[in-house]
């Protein structure tokens, strides 16, 4: 058992979790801690049940898009990674725009093109093929007459380095950090919530953030029971290219391609595609996955047994053949692929919500949380130490549902 009671216990070091303990711990009298394991490695992996989605390099942030609640948060979010940057000394956050591409008479554009307009959100329309085509040579989209481009700070983060310089700031700040796997959270007693780990640990806490993810489910939360959730089972494509090749696409922004195609019909909602980036191995790649949800539900043995696959080869079979499309000149080497799990609920957007006087939770990506990650981990902890709701957006928007 650990001696010391803490203030406020974060269970969760991902993106969500990450970004509370940097705002929590800007308190120098807080006593804070935040739980979560560090990156497995291969050998590991094959052992563990518990993972995170930030175990990568590319995710995309962006400004435009029409549910209007991620407009506001993803702003606040990417406003501060510079700063995040200059307090960490770690690099994460490469601007190179979004652009998203479609139909001109689609839903979607339409739709898009009214949000954008009544809310005065900037972007820049790039429909014109020529313009187009000067700004972009290398990517062939002339079969969407609809492109718009967000060029006001949207662009990538490297996940893994986001975490990283989270964590740093808030270690710095004075925020314990516990390499670990919660358990089991259990209901107050005298005061205190005890917070039981993998390895036997117990912490013992004023106040519990929970921040765990698509994870959150398999914890045992005896103050609130599950979150009504759907676990997604990703699949992403890995097109590897030379250095030499990667240079030509410096200037690559990432892409959401909402063209439906026939030929294709496991991306009939639309494919995500961030440039190449250079990964640990060395190697550099170009990465795509499908939008969409499959309601699987894994157990923890399915867990594991995904996160050591491959994935659904049909669906990098088919990523693969339509960015040789979009990119016919490009020279890829070879395709593999990267598995992992996602959360999602009906409303699309996070549960930030104190269901307790005592238990607060921050929980559901959407499968964009790192773009709105900043701004829900400051909610949240301030949320959960003060019961203070610190945001211009509604807070019934947020409301946690409960199974």
């Amino acid at each position: 058992m650990y001696e010391d009671v803490y203030d406020l216990c974060i269970v969760g070091a991902g993106m969500f979790g990450s970004a509370a303990a940097r705002h929590a711990s800007t308190n120098p009298g807080l006593k804070a801690c935040l739980i979560g394991p560090t990156e497995p490695s291969a050998d590991e992996g094959k052992e563990r049940e518990i993972f995170s989605s930030h175990y990568d390099e590319g995710r995309i942030v962006h400004v435009i898009d029409e549910n209007l609640p991620h407009t506001v948060l993803s702003k606040h979010t990417i406003s501060r990674f510079r700063e995040l940057e200059k307090l960490s000394g770690i690099k994460f956050y490469n601007p190179v725009g979004f652009l998203l591409t479609t139909e001109k008479d689609s839903k979607d554009a339409i739709n898009l093109l009214q949000k954008l307009l009544s809310h005065d959100i900037a972007f820049s329309d790039l429909s014109d093929g020529d313009v187009f085509k000067k700004r972009f040579p290398y990517l062939q989209m002339s079969d969407c007459d609809c492109r718009i481009l967000d060029d006001n700070g949207a662009g990538y983060v490297s996940a893994r380095r986001l975490v990283e310089a989270q964590k740093k700031v808030a270690r710095l700040q004075g925020c314990e950090m516990i390499e670990d796997i919660v358990r089991e959270v259990k209901d107050l007693r005298e005061g205190v919530h005890q917070v039981i780990t993998e390895k036997n640990g117990i912490i013992r806490a004023q106040r519990v953030l929970i921040s765990a993810g698509a994870f959150t489910n398999y914890i045992s939360l005896q103050p609130i029971g599950k979150v009504k959730m759907v676990v997604n089972q990703e699949t992403v494509a890995m097109l590897r290219l030379s250095e030499k090749e990667s240079e030509i696409l410096r200037s690559m922004p990432t892409i959401t391609y909402m063209k439906i195609k026939d030929d294709f019909p496991n991306l009939l909602n639309g494919v995500y595609i961030l440039p190449p980036m250079q990964y640990p191995d060395g190697h550099y790649y170009l990465k795509a996955g499908r939008n969409g949800i499959n309601s699987t539900e894994p157990n923890l043995k399915e867990v594991n047994e995904w996160y050591n696959s491959h994935g659904d080869l049909e669906i990098v079979n088919q990523l693969s053949c339509l960015l040789r499309q979009l990119l016919p000149n490009t020279n890829f080497e070879a395709v593999s692929s990267k598995t992992c799990l996602t959360c999602h609920n009906e409303t699309g957007l996070p549960y930030i919500d104190r269901v307790t006087p005592t238990v607060t939770v921050a929980v559901v990506g959407n499968g964009v949380g790192a773009m709105t990650s900043d701004e829900v981990g400051r909610i949240a902890a301030e949320l959960s130490l003060n019961g203070k709701w610190d945001s211009e957006l509604p807070k019934n928007l947020f409301e946690a549902v409960l199974e």
